[in-house]
């Protein structure tokens, strides 16, 4: 068990390496929508796949990747192999992985509202062929078809996630103009912590918290990748990972390398970094900001008050989030209490904007069935009546900005060919009154218009770099209102004819205002960091101020500001930029690409690898050691398992084959299998003797089911029908048995299912709300010699405990059985069943109460980080039309947890002893232990 557990760890944590720009993803199994036309390029070292309204974007992209492959890969001294990257320009989520089994990576194109300093894709792929470059050093040599699940692993067990993303973070930094490690805000968070004494270890850095204000594992591993380059060199990567690629086997494999090439181990370079930044950051560190604060509830925990706006009377509203709680716009009233407004579900970039009793917000959406298809649609909610509608439906519409007069709204458009647009929306119908296009090749964001609602002020982000557009809406003339940089702009408005807006001149994310002649003043002074700002009332700036706790709220005076400001603060990875002599430029071939058309069902077939698991290690239940050989195709929509087990507690091997496809509306599955097998019967002659007998069956099954989920607000709902036959012949029997049935031909099942479930904070341990049921129904219809049905309900309801992300859950099922189901449970059973004589059970109820108990952020050494410890009461009840005393009832504790530093999975380690209530129980107190795991 544990040998498993550990495999599927490292294999986990290295499926997909994710760019985290705002999702990370860890097993992808969605699908693009099935009316997709692909079209591909094919090119020496990549193939690009992508949706045939692509075809720009794909080409522009194309003609990048030869300088994008040299910057990410050089430094490792290795030519990465050729790979396919897949386009997936219908999906909205900002984001990217690379996978081995199969070799593949996915580029999620579209750019959204998210302020960035360069453009979207170029930096995206940058990232993503870091990660390409990091497998083929690695493990490269380890191939398909029989090998890629194996180098998967080896990856993981050497590579520690802080250390492949830091250093994907750190290429993308210097290798372009932009790249997260060029931003203030990018290191805001460990800076906060420092000059505020909440000083962390390495393991809460890079494992994180849930109590505690601590920035990824991307952030702490880009700065000791770069302190490890700004003082051995930018070699040292090609050093470290030379030394792992011949010793994949050594134990403590990175670590060793790691100190061989710097002197220093990772945690000891972690104290030295963080000890050199504390330096830096006390020397620089300015106090004397000029700004209050506005007064907000007290919590024990971080939590963020985001873009503070005036509504209608200049009650204030912000979007609050906290672990506690999910996102949700709140009012504040002078004396600090607040007052839920509404909860406003995922979005890509948490953001409203209110005028008067109208507030409006974007909000991410996704195709019932294929999760590759999705969209960001508009939400209107008016204040005095508390009707929320959506305006518009499968769009992809970002930042809605309300006119300061009429039922209009700007909004931004990225159609599917990637091109943007600014549009006016009726916010009455959702119907387009207006469509503005921009410069071909650059992407707009975070509109706002001015006073008089004839002009629109927007973010531009181009190949130049970041810019202020302003749009006249009578005419569309355009004008750029700074010069070309690569600052990260974010949330401009105006204030008569003054633009302020979010930037970093002077090292600080600060708010910045531009007059009509073109000279920019800074306005605030913030410690950390100032952001979000709005016009407050009596002359008064309202923004967001950083605090180690999170964004909190401030206000000052509308002053001219200073436009005395310089560059103060060096980038931190300049010592490594002077190595690589880079002019941190993109450069494009003047290659003629061919686009042809890209066949799905020509490509069904991937074999890859070799696996020792059956559900590719998504269960360990009842584990039979086999072989099987895998085969999926690039787009997730087919999958082959062949396979061999033996199974050593009967002797006995069964061969396999399964299919399964995924493209359209239903998944289609058939198996087949070849099985060895055990019984036992009663003998004729001397009915107190149980014979045992072996036999093989060929048993083949065929499975159709729609699984369909969406969201709406912070509501996530699951439905689908399920349905699946079998066709069953046994053979080769050890003795001969009367009344045997050799062939059980097609048994019919059937299930439908319908979940609603509030989405979950951090830190709850169930739905706040939720409603699950469950109907299944099983019968032999076309069977003369046995029949018999089952027909069974499961329901699940979640309530809020006594306190903040505690939950009570109310589990009921019940089942009618005949024939030859009779005795066969589709219902859970209670706890402690099969330690005492029990009747027929036609329906259980479980009451279950879980609470967090604490979250110590305890290190052991590097074997494991606990994170929380959480509590739990239960009560079981068996047959409740029959006797309403519970059959078991207990208590239990389990613990959340990381192992060997590793990011993912999230172990939790259970204990429950639960008493049975019955007085045939052969043991009274049974004491069960649980291990289990999540992504």
């Amino acid at each position: 068990m544990n040998k498993t557990l550990i495999t599927r760890i490292l294999i986990s944590i290295a499926i997909c390496i994710s760019s985290d720009k705002l999702m990370g993803q860890i097993i992808d199994n969605e699908q693009a929508h099935s009316s997709i036309k692909w079209r591909q390029i094919k090119t020496e070292n990549y193939r690009l796949i992508f949706p045939n309204t692509f075809d720009s974007a794909a080409i522009k992209l194309a003609s990048q990747l030869p300088s994008l492959r040299i910057k990410s890969s050089g430094d490792l001294r290795k030519n990465p192999r050729t790979i396919t990257l897949i386009l997936q320009g219908n999906h909205l989520s900002q984001n990217g992985y690379v996978q081995l089994a199969p070799r593949k990576s996915e580029f999620f194109p579209v750019p959204s509202s998210t302020a960035d300093n360069q453009e979207w894709l170029p930096n995206l792929a940058l990232h993503e062929l870091r990660h390409v470059a990091q497998f083929d050093k690695l493990t490269g040599r380890i191939r398909g078809p029989f090998f890629e699940q194996l180098a998967l692993a080896l990856y993981a067990l050497n590579l520690p996630a802080w250390y492949f993303e830091g250093d994907a973070v750190q290429i993308e930094t210097i290798h372009s103009a932009g790249g997260r490690g060029r931003l203030p805000s990018w290191e805001m968070p460990i800076r906060a912590n420092v000059l505020s004494g909440e000083k962390y270890d390495f393991n809460k850095y890079v494992l994180g918290s849930f109590k505690d204000n601590v920035p990824s594992h991307y952030s702490i591993g880009m700065f000791i990748n770069t302190y490890l380059t700004n003082q051995h060199g930018i070699e040292s990567h090609e050093k470290i990972m030379e030394e792992m690629r011949t010793k994949l086997l050594r134990p403590f494999n990175f670590q060793r390398a790691f100190k061989h090439a710097s002197g220093l181990t990772p945690s000891k370079m972690f104290k030295e970094m963080m000890n050199e930044r504390e330096g830096f950051w006390k020397t620089n560190d300015d106090v004397n900001s000029i700004h209050n604060e506005i007064k907000t509830k007290k919590s024990r925990y971080p939590s963020d008050y985001i873009l503070p706006q005036l509504g209608n009377n200049n009650s204030l509203y912000v979007l609050k989030s906290s672990p506690q709680s999910i996102n949700e716009i709140i009012r504040i009233d002078n004396d600090g209490h607040e007052y839920a407004v509404a909860k406003t579900g995922i979005q890509i970039t948490p953001y409203f904007h209110i005028r008067d009793k109208q507030i409006a917000w974007d909000e991410y959406r996704k195709d019932a069935r294929f999760g590759k298809q999705t969209y960001n649609v508009i939400n209107i909610l008016d204040l005095p009546t508390g009707k929320l509608r959506t305006i518009t439906h499968k769009s992809r519409y970002y930042s809605p900005a309300l006119h300061p007069t009429k039922d209009v709204a700007a909004v931004v458009e990225v159609d599917e060919a990637n091109r943007s647009y600014l549009v006016l929306l009726d916010t009455e119908n959702g119907k387009a009154i207006a469509r503005k296009t921009v410069p071909k090749g650059m992407h707009i964001q975070q509109p706002k218009f001015n006073s008089t609602g004839d002009k629109v002020i927007v973010l531009a982000v181009a190949a130049e770099g970041t810019n202020l557009l302003e749009i006249e809406l009578e005419g569309n003339r355009q004008r750029l209102r700074l010069a070309w940089g690569n600052q990260q702009l974010e949330r401009p408005f105006y204030v008569g004819d003054d633009v302020f807006f979010k930037a970093h001149f002077d090292g600080i994310d600060n708010i910045y205002r531009l007059d009509q002649s073109g000279t920019t003043y800074k306005v605030t002074d913030a410690r950390f960091g100032a952001f979000n700002a709005s016009h407050g009332a009596d002359s008064m700036l309202l923004f967001n101020d950083y605090r180690y706790n999170g964004y909190k709220l401030a206000s000052q005076k509308l002053t001219t500001g200073t436009s005395d400001f310089t560059q103060q603060v060096q980038l931190y990875a300049q010592p490594t930029i002077d190595q690589i002599n880079d002019e941190q430029t993109l450069a494009t071939t003047d290659s003629l690409f061919q686009v042809t058309r890209y066949s799905p069902t020509a490509n069904l077939v991937n074999f890859h690898s070799l696996s020792i698991s059956s559900t590719n290690f998504e269960s360990f239940d009842n584990y039979i050691p086999g072989v099987f050989w895998l085969s999926n195709d690039v787009l997730n929509t087919s999958q082959i398992k062949l396979g061999y087990e033996y199974d050593p507690n009967i002797s006995k091997s069964i061969y396999s084959a399964e299919v399964s496809y995924r493209r359209y509306l239903p998944v289609f599955t058939a198996r087949y299998a070849n099985r060895g097998l055990v019984g036992n019967a009663v003998s004729s002659n001397q009915p107190g003797q149980v014979i045992m007998y072996d036999y093989r069956d060929h048993h083949a099954t065929f499975d159709i089911a729609i699984p369909l989920s969406v969201y709406r607000q912070n509501t996530v709902y699951s439905y689908g029908v399920n349905f699946g036959t079998s066709y069953t012949k046994r053979y080769d029997m050890s003795i001969a048995l009367r009344n045997f049935n050799e062939t059980i031909a097609f048994p019919l099942n059937y299930q439908a299912y319908f979940n609603r479930n509030s989405m979950r904070s951090r830190m709850d341990l169930a739905p706040r709300w939720g409603q699950n049921i469950s109907l299944t129904y099983r019968h032999l219809p076309f069977e003369k010699q046995i029949s018999g049905q089952v027909l069974s309900v499961r329901t699940n309801f979640y309530l809020p405990g006594i306190s903040s992300n505690h939950s009570l859950q109310l589990r009921v099922a019940a089942q009618r059985s005949s024939g030859r189901y009779e005795g066969v449970y589709d219902i859970p059973m209670v706890s402690g069943w099969g330690n005492f004589s029990s009747p027929i059970v036609t329906n259980t109820v479980l009451v279950n109460y879980r609470l967090p108990l604490f979250y110590p952020d305890w290190s052991i050494g590097s074997v494991a980080y606990i994170k929380r410890f959480q509590g739990l009461l239960f009560s079981d009840f068996q047959n409740i039309h029959e006797s309403s005393s519970p059959k078991s009832f207990g208590i239990g504790i389990s613990a959340d947890f990381n192992v060997f530093r590793y990011v993912l999975p999230d172990v939790n380690v259970a204990a429950r002893l639960a008493y049975i209530n019955d007085a045939s129980a052969t043991r009274k107190i049974m004491p069960t232990f649980g291990l289990s795991y999540t992504y």
